[in-house]
């Protein structure tokens, strides 16, 4: 019985704190790798939180092994990497498996004959998609495009004229009309098109405020896909007007690291703010699952959603602070 479930969960903060020592001692001993989110645990937007970088080193010379897994799927694993980096956490670009690394993995094993999708979604799922051979469009490159209503017919006509084998959505910044048009366009043109999201994630915190995530901005592109592909409408997932999610709490996100790595997931612990993503993922995979209190959801949510992770903490940097023999007091 784990130090979060031994009591049932801890109800407070307070409880939470509390039970950090006993929490980390059962963690260091029973977990051999360590599975980060990364937003709303190890940082928000581009601040470092309390003594993750203290805790990463820790686990590092217990020879812990470490991955990054996020659902943002803008950066590819070299930006990821490079992000943590400036933050001031040591992590190479192999540790780093954002969504958009697993949607083309899984988009070239499941389509090994695709050439070309219709993007929305940031310059990392670009780059990954053209690592496993995938020419795409859209993306970035789009973000300030408009049109007009006799426009349109030209690109209807564009779009006809080339291949598309499928649309892929991951979160956008610049989200316009314009995309959504398009990628309405490949679904009536090209029927036997595929539909992927990297994540459907309501939201993600940053500071005191929720910002919007793609789950929002999926939801516009499945409606256009209804309503101007109506054919889909009982098709099932991946060529329905429904994205198949790929991302977290997909257990095959996990599996197919553990391929990669050779990681045995029941010594691996997934660590996250979130319970619907984060925990619910690392349950589903068999891993051990660590919630923290720094991001997206809180202790509330624990009993609301009855999503009841293994062990809870207040951060990340508690597995340093609150390390056996720590003298160092949490802040």
């Amino acid at each position: 019985m784990t130090a979060a479930t031994a009591r049932g969960s801890p109800s407070t903060e307070e409880e939470v704190r509390e039970a950090a020592p006993s929490a980390v001692k059962a963690l260091l001993d029973e977990a051999d790798t360590f599975c980060f989110d990364c937003d709303g645990t190890l940082y928000q937007a581009g601040t470092l939180l309390p003594h993750v970088a203290e805790a990463i080193a820790y686990l590092r010379r217990l020879r812990k092994k470490i991955f990054f897994i996020t659902n943002t799927s803008s950066r590819s694993r070299e930006q990821l990497s490079a992000k943590i980096c400036g933050l001031g956490v040591d992590c190479s670009s192999q540790e780093c498996i954002p969504s958009c690394t697993f949607t083309a993995d899984h988009i070239k094993r499941t389509h090994p004959d695709a050439r070309r999708v219709y993007v929305i979604g940031g310059q990392g799922l670009v780059d990954e998609l053209a690592q496993v051979g995938i020419e795409s469009t859209g993306g970035p490159s789009e973000d300030r495009v408009q049109f007009s209503e006799n426009e349109f017919t030209l690109i209807a006509e564009e779009i006809g004229r080339n291949s598309f084998d499928g649309v892929v959505v991951g979160w956008d910044t610049g989200l316009t009309y314009h995309k959504i048009a398009k990628a309405a366009l490949v679904f009536q043109q090209h029927p036997g098109a595929f539909f992927y999201a990297t994540n459907d994630d309501a939201a993600d915190r940053v500071g005191k405020w929720r910002l919007p995530g793609n789950g929002p901005l999926l939801k516009a592109i499945e409606s256009a896909c209804a309503g101007c592909a109506p054919f889909r409408l009982h098709r099932a997932k991946p060529f329905g007007v429904e994205a198949e999610v790929l991302g977290k709490p997909n257990p095959a996100y996990a599996r197919r690291i553990a391929e990669w790595s050779g990681v045995d997931l029941r010594r691996a612990v997934m660590v996250g703010d979130r319970l619907d993503t984060d925990i619910l993922m690392g349950q589903r995979a068999g891993m051990r699952s660590l919630f923290v209190l720094s991001g997206v959801d809180s202790l509330r949510e624990v009993e609301e959603t009855g999503i009841r992770p293994d062990f809870i903490l207040p951060g990340v940097g508690d597995l340093w602070s609150s390390r056996p023999g720590s003298t160092v007091a949490n802040l």
